[in-house]
């Protein structure tokens, strides 16, 4: 009896257990949502792990500028030696431009780095043994485009700075060796004479002129003793880099803020098209666009709200205080219809399938719009993308509004021509659906 009961309830969960499988086997939609849904932690992982992969082994693809201010003297062309040597680098990007050109591509992200040899650096470092202070070579930095991109910067100025000082103590070094050795050569040849002249009987002559390698040696001896420490420590670090940043960051937050509020804006949006089916009538209407228009300002107004929601937390609850913050509110006001148009009109169109699209899409976006390492140092597929992508676009938008200060026009433009394309698209669902009946 116990056998057949076992046999029974084998049977019976087996049974369930198919179920399953005839339920997917008659819905072969639900199939392909499974399997939909089993390709978002792929895509997530292999293309946020992609934009981040090796950005400190790809430095030589991080654009920098250097400006030659360098005025030679005779011997010395310290500014375009250097110069030369940058260019050829292979480690880092470094381009030779004019200061004014290099400051407008600081600006707009175009270069990260801004290395600015001086006028005098030429002429200090040909006194060097004399010199009291180092010479001062400025870079300047946009932490305000990309605090990353500034620290790594900076890093890689802290290495080059040695290696500057190396070089010129060595040169220095050296020059000082054939200079002794000349004088050496020197020293030679007048006991030579000295001896001579004592062999011909010629005492006053030689008095004077051993009086005279006497008074050189002496004067020798006395530049040696009355080097400064300071005089030292110029010897010793020649060159001193000092980093200027155009746009710098109150904390880390800041500096982030506009690659968390874009995907949380565009998250948002893909949230509420996946639960609230902006399809759905609940009223009869005359004429469709009646209908689009009750629909859509009821969910604009919902995302306006939720925008406005992610503006009081960021100010109140993590104290972010950008440059200019009705700016960052009204863009992100923006950007949200923006996003939201774009959903919406996937959504529609192509249901659910239209938000796992979408969902899809965030991801990829995330990978491309270099909000963690500049863009510069990810992917060349993501490279690629990276310019064309509204994530991108409301990123850039936000560096401008928080931290730059710059203008937004061009990602105003943008952005409203996305709401004005997508919600014609949705309009145009409208009028195709027209005869749907309200539920």
């Amino acid at each position: 009896m116990n056998r057949s009961f076992n046999f029974k309830r084998r049977r019976g969960m087996a049974s369930m257990a198919l179920h399953e499988m005839r339920y997917l086997h008659q819905h072969p939609a639900v199939i392909r949502i499974l399997l939909g849904i089993l390709v978002v932690p792929l895509v997530y992982a292999v293309t946020f792990l992609a934009s981040v992969w090796n950005p400190y082994g790809e430095l030589q693809h991080l654009p920098m500028a250097v400006v030659n201010q360098d005025r030679p003297v005779t011997g010395m062309a310290w500014g375009r030696q250097v110069t030369r040597q940058l260019v050829r680098n292979r480690s880092l990007d470094f381009r030779q431009m004019p200061m004014h050109r290099a400051q407008q591509q600081l600006a707009t992200g175009h270069v990260y780095l801004v290395l600015q040899i001086p006028r005098e650096a030429s002429y200090q470092l040909r006194h060097l043994p004399t010199a009291t202070r180092p010479l001062h070579v400025t870079y300047r930095t946009n932490a305000g485009q990309s605090a990353v991109a500034a620290k790594m910067g900076e890093s890689a100025m802290t290495k080059l700075q040695i290696r500057l000082n190396q070089a010129v103590v060595q040169a220095e070094q050296q020059a000082a060796r054939q200079q002794l050795a000349q004088q050496d050569r020197l020293t030679v040849g007048q006991l030579r004479q000295i001896a001579q002249l004592t062999a011909a009987n010629q005492g006053t002559v030689a008095t004077l002129a051993l009086s005279r390698l006497q008074t050189q040696l002496a004067r020798g001896a006395q530049a040696m003793t009355a080097v400064t420490p300071a005089q030292r420590r110029v010897q010793v670090t020649p060159i001193r880099l000092i980093q200027r940043d155009t746009h710098s960051l109150a904390n880390n937050g800041t500096g982030m803020a506009p690659y968390f509020m874009t995907i949380a804006l565009f998250v948002g949006c893909i949230t509420l098209n996946i639960i609230y089916d902006a399809g759905q009538r609940h009223g009869k209407y005359r004429y469709f666009a009646l209908a689009w228009l009750d629909k859509m300002s009821f969910l604009w107004g919902f995302v306006v709200l939720a925008a406005s929601a992610l503006w009081l937390g960021v100010w109140q609850v993590n104290g972010l205080r950008p440059v200019h913050p009705l700016a960052t509110y009204l863009f992100s006001l923006l950007i949200i219809l923006a996003f939201f148009s774009l959903v919406t009109c996937f959504r529609l169109w192509l249901g659910l399938t239209g938000a796992w699209l979408m969902l899809l899409f965030m991801i990829f976006q995330i990978g491309c719009s270099g909000g963690t390492y500049p863009i510069e140092l990810t992917n060349p597929l993501l490279r690629a993308f990276h310019p064309y992508l509204p994530m991108t676009i409301a990123m850039s938008g936000l560096h401008q509004t928080i931290s730059l200060g710059g203008s937004i026009t061009e990602q105003v433009a943008i952005l409203v021509g996305m709401v004005v394309a997508f919600s014609l698209g949705t309009l145009a669902y409208f009028y195709r659906h027209q005869d749907v009946s309200a539920e």
